[in-house]
């Protein structure tokens, strides 16, 4: 069975690049595309199981090689959407915490 795609490697693998740089943008780039920290975290928890999707239609169809190599080339978006939200949390912490710090400061002027 002939697994090549009918456009071939020439066509097919810029576009995979293509489509990698255009998905990873809201997320990385500091653009003004980037996203908040919410949307970051949302969307990258709702785009893991959407990209895991046709690796298991390809374990389905027999390949199981195939479509685990598939599951653990997505383990960076998981990653990824694991430490936006980490990062996020902590910066949440570090405003509320400094928010707090200021309220204090200023009662303790205030006397």
């Amino acid at each position: 069975m002939n697994l090549r795609p009918p456009g071939g490697a020439l066509v097919t693998q810029p576009l995979l690049v293509v489509a990698a740089v255009l998905f990873w943008l809201p997320v990385l780039a500091p653009t003004r595309h980037r996203l908040d920290d919410p949307a970051r975290c949302l969307y990258l928890f709702l785009a893991a199981p959407l990209l895991d999707l046709p690796a298991v239609g390809v374990v389905a169809a027999g390949r199981s090689a195939e479509g685990l190599a598939m599951i653990v080339g997505m383990l960076p978006v998981g990653i990824a959407a694991a430490a936006s939200t980490w990062s996020w949390v902590n910066r949440e912490e570090r405003e509320a915490r400094g928010l707090v710090l200021s309220a204090e400061g200023g009662e303790s002027l205030a006397r």
